[in-house]
């Protein structure tokens, strides 16, 4: 089945629940199978049946599968769309694009320290095109999670 829009509707992962889809980003970042109490300890649930729940809930749909030991991990040939653009750390959320918005961030601070800005064309094209791509990622970064939250 995999994770695809249906009939018009929002992508399979943007309608799973909150918990279910702390579920699923905790076996992102797991990275290597799991079981239902490692789930339910990481993320602070009443009972590991809970946990047990919400991974049958994405195994059913083809999000998740179960090892012979009964373990659970994401499955390789799901779908996850745009969920790639996305790190994993425990069982939070960080867009990539953070990451490219700290280094155009610090090549700029980095120029200005370093080269000052001397009023040449140079100079003034670099800090332009420097201060956009900044702007532009961090309003990047900001729209994702605001979206996430």
């Amino acid at each position: 089945m995999g994770i695809k829009a249906r009939n018009d509707k929002l992508p399979l992962v943007l309608e799973l629940g909150p918990t279910t889809w702390r579920v699923l980003v905790t076996l992102l970042a797991a990275k290597a199978p799991i079981s239902a109490r490692e789930v339910g300890r990481k993320l602070g649930m009443s009972s590991h049946t809970v946990a047990i729940y919400h991974l049958e809930k994405l195994e059913s749909l083809d999000i998740v599968e179960k090892n012979m030991e009964g373990h659970y991990l994401v499955n390789a040939s799901a779908d996850l769309g745009f969920l790639d653009n996305f790190l994993y750390v425990k069982h939070k959320v960080i867009p990539r694009v953070l990451f490219y918005a700290v280094v155009v961030t610090g090549l700029l601070v980095f120029y200005l320290v370093f080269a000052g800005i001397d009023y040449s064309l140079h100079s003034l094209f670099a800090l332009t095109i420097g201060t956009i791509s900044a702007i532009f990622f961090w309003a990047e970064v900001f729209r994702i999670w605001s979206g996430l939250v």
